[in-house]
């Protein structure tokens, strides 16, 4: 054991990681606790509605989360700060534009929505907009502490808001309100967390005024060149995130509510994997540097993946083997009728890992043929989604042949590709 400590400390690329990883795992304990205490309070319909609308944010959160990646990959590769700090600003002005108008478009859709996904109430839909909204601020403060290396307290940062979160969640559920409640308490929650990451940023160099970004509208002539690179970034995100969260929208959406509700407590804790692994995705990104000899970024590459592959592989053996007692352990008894699934949506969620390490890594070394993968990915998990959706069963064999496809071909192509570093545009030009 002391050997192991030794090591961590002798390697920096293994400390961020330790860091991360445990900061990381408190923050997703609290993030899963939410889903096992708010499945014990509320009735399985409305449970079901909390974890589609989960989803949704995840999916929503994605057009936005793509600039928060930029941020980082930015900040990782720049020098100047009062370059590097204005194009961060100017992208935030734009996140914020496009959640103002979801929340715009999500008061006039709201009606629509409750029917298509079944749900008692429009609210929740406008609430859900709001935190993607509140939740802007909070992502790009985050992205410039990630692109820091600041992991600590990107770390602090995400047990707070996980543990606010879920604090305001049930007090709002012993109140009674239900589905709509749970969504108030996201926004409280982002907003308290954002005012902290402000600080924290401030102290780690990042002059940009947050309150600014209201008053004007983005300077397109800062950003245009990094909207290709952001394009990029955005289909690769797209295809990760539906990956592993789709299938309980594709659910609520072809299955009653409380069929729904049971499904995604299988795949809340299948889930786990993915989360608990994401750390290390997060450390390899600004670790990976175009400047950098394709030896070196090559061998941070081979550390994630034997991270990634020795805690994703232990818990899914955990999950394969104690399908049941995992279940009734994390969700309670009434979740077992489909724990058998548990098995097989496991080792797509541990694929989409996978792929998720490797994207990130091509997409810090701006491989923009990675993409490519990406599109094959969405339209093959769509085209099978559209034939096969009779049951649950299907619903997961159907990512299970995109995600191994998607693998397959990623794998291939990181083989061959030939090692070129490019460089970061010229930001003083910009």
């Amino acid at each position: 054991m002391h050997k192991i400590v030794n090591a961590i400390r002798a390697s920096t690329f293994l400390k961020h990681n330790a860091i991360f990883f445990f900061g990381a795992v408190a923050a997703g304990a609290l993030n899963y606790a939410f889903y096992p205490v708010l499945a014990r309070l509320l009735s399985t319909s409305n449970f079901g509605e909390v974890q589609a609308l989960c989803s949704l944010f995840a999916q929503v959160n994605i057009f936005l989360g793509v600039l928060g990646l930029l941020t980082v990959n930015i900040v990782a590769n720049t020098k100047q700060s009062g370059e590097r700090d204005r194009i961060i600003i100017e992208l935030e002005k734009l996140a914020l534009l496009i959640g103002a108008l979801l929340v715009v478009a999500t008061l006039i859709m709201g009606s629509s929505l409750k029917h298509f996904f079944h749900f008692t109430s429009a609210w929740p839909f406008v609430w859900l907009a709001a935190a993607v909204l509140v939740s802007v601020p909070l992502m790009f403060r985050n992205s410039f502490l990630r692109g820091r290396q600041a992991f600590g307290l990107t770390s602090i940062l995400g047990v707070i808001a996980a543990g606010v979160d879920l604090l305001l969640a049930v007090v709002s559920v012993l109140l009674h309100l239900q589905t709509t409640g749970v969504m108030v308490a996201l926004v409280v929650a982002q907003f308290l967390t954002f005012i902290y990451s402000s600080w924290l940023a401030r102290r780690r160099g990042f002059s940009g005024r947050w309150h600014e970004t209201l008053l004007k509208l983005p300077d397109m002539r800062v950003i245009t060149p990094e909207l290709g690179y952001a394009t990029v970034v955005l289909v690769s995100s797209l295809t990760i995130t539906g990956l592993y969260s789709i299938d309980t929208i594709v659910v609520k959406h072809w299955f009653d509510a409380h069929t729904a509700g049971l499904y995604a407590g299988i795949a809340t804790v299948a889930r786990i994997i993915f989360f608990v692994t994401a750390s290390i995705a997060q450390v390899l990104l600004p670790s990976v540097r175009m400047n950098q000899s394709a030896k070196s970024n090559q061998q941070v590459l081979t550390k994630s993946l034997i991270l990634l592959v020795s805690i994703g592989g232990g818990v899914l053996l955990l999950f394969m083997l104690l399908p049941k007692l995992v279940m009734e352990t994390l969700m309670g008894q009434r979740f077992l009728p489909y724990a058998s699934l548990l098995p097989r949506l496991s080792i797509v969620i541990f694929l989409i890992s996978v792929i998720n390490l490797f994207m990130l890594y091509h997409l810090a070394l701006r491989r923009y043929a990675v993409v490519l993968i990406a599109v094959c990915g969405a339209v093959v998990t769509t085209a099978l989604f559209a034939m096969h959706h009779h049951s649950l069963a299907a619903i997961i064999n159907d990512l299970l042949c995109s995600c191994t496809l998607v693998a397959v071909l990623l794998g291939v192509w990181s083989i061959t590709v030939r090692p070129v570093s490019v460089p970061m545009p010229d930001l003083d030009e910009a």
